[in-house]
């Protein structure tokens, strides 16, 4: 074994015990061997860390004393890792057994300057019944400025995610997660390793499950503070690529993103100060007129949509939103596009799942 093969999986976890179990659980029983946990413990006042030196003493533990945020956390665990591999996992998803060892494989094989993508899928748990997404990855021969218009379009479905790719460390040691940033700091960071040279590819291979759940995610921000670090996050993006001589081709996914926002935040008196901001960056990219960045699937709905946009602008559709959408019927359309496992592979990775739950 090579000096180049050893993986650090970074952790980032605040009190969630038996989710970390089981995430660790399952990078215990990776088939590759050369690898090293850090997990980043976020000021927990559960028995996290009681539970870490109990039954995972191998892991190199960081523990900040005051939660820094997700960013944060994952720049302190890449700080502590040793390896010349990064792979970052939230501490409720889990990862297939040859996920790993899948991913470095792929990455040795693949074109220099490449970074490799391999499969993932979302999986939930509805009245103790296992439910799956569909798998995803990655195109594989995909030009990097298309990827990049894909991470900064907010209404489609990525290919790519946190624990889909194996970094390498030299990478990682000129861009740092965006501590500024409670959400979006993934697609932040993937896109700034775009910007920096890497090639992103595709291949059907590994596999990591990622959890999804009514809490909130160690990854993300809590209701309020979510859609206004996306807006620091679109802010920041803006600036960086109207400068840019192919800036156009971006341009619908940051109308998009713009608009996503307005209908967010406008009538928000915490969003008072941000909103003159998002209007302006919106008609520099081209923004004419308000439009429904995510319109409803019913018709009816749609209709009503566009009505209360035309009539009373973005807070208008932004209230009608709030009445609409009770909690029911986001967990309904959230867990829509997930069915009982029938496939082999289904099957397979059902199993794989429900042994470390």
């Amino acid at each position: 074994m090579s000096d180049k093969d050893r993986v650090s999986i970074v952790v980032p976890t605040r009190n969630r015990r038996d989710w970390l179990r089981d995430a660790l659980r399952s990078v215990r029983e990776q088939t590759w061997q050369a690898i090293e946990i850090v997990v980043v413990d976020e000021a927990s006042t559960d028995p996290t860390l009681a539970m870490l030196d109990a039954e995972f003493p191998e892991a190199r533990v960081v523990r900040n004393r005051k939660p820094r945020g997700p960013s944060g956390a994952r720049n302190a665990g890449v700080d502590a890792a040793s390896g010349d591999w990064i792979l970052f996992l939230d501490d409720d998803d889990l990862l297939h057994p040859r996920h790993i060892e899948d991913l470095v494989t792929a990455s040795r094989a693949a074109p220099p300057g490449a970074v490799v993508s391999g499969q993932w899928r979302r999986f939930c748990v509805v009245d103790g019944e296992l439910r799956l997404g569909p798998v995803v990855c990655a195109p594989p021969d995909r030009a990097a400025l298309d990827t990049l218009a894909e991470i900064l379009e907010p209404m489609g479905e990525g290919t790519m995610w946190t624990s889909s790719v194996l970094w390498p460390r030299d990478l990682l040691r000129n861009v740092r997660w965006d501590e500024r940033l409670n959400a979006n700091g993934d697609v932040d960071f993937f896109g700034r390793t775009i910007l920096a040279g890497a090639q992103i590819v595709g291949r059907p291979v590994g596999m990591a499950y990622y959890r999804v759940h009514q809490a909130e995610r160690v990854s993300s921000a809590t209701a309020l503070r979510r859609p206004l670090s996306s807006a620091q996050y679109r802010l920041k993006w803006s600036q960086m690529l109207l400068s840019r001589p192919d800036h156009e081709r971006f341009g619908e996914p940051m109308r998009n993103g713009f608009m996503a926002l307005l209908i967010a935040l406008s009538g928000l008196p915490e969003a008072r100060g941000i909103v003159p901001s998002l209007r302006d960056a919106f008609a520099l990219w081209g923004g004419e007129n308000y439009f429904v960045s995510n319109p409803p699937t019913n018709p009816v709905k749609r209709v009503l949509a566009s009505a209360a946009l035309k009539v009373a602008g973005p807070t208008g559709l932004h209230w009608l939103l709030k009445q609409a959408l009770q909690p029911s019927q986001l967990d309904r359309a959230q867990v829509s596009i997930f069915q009982a496992p029938q496939s082999e592979q289904d099957l397979a990775d059902a199993a794989t799942i429900r042994g470390f739950l």
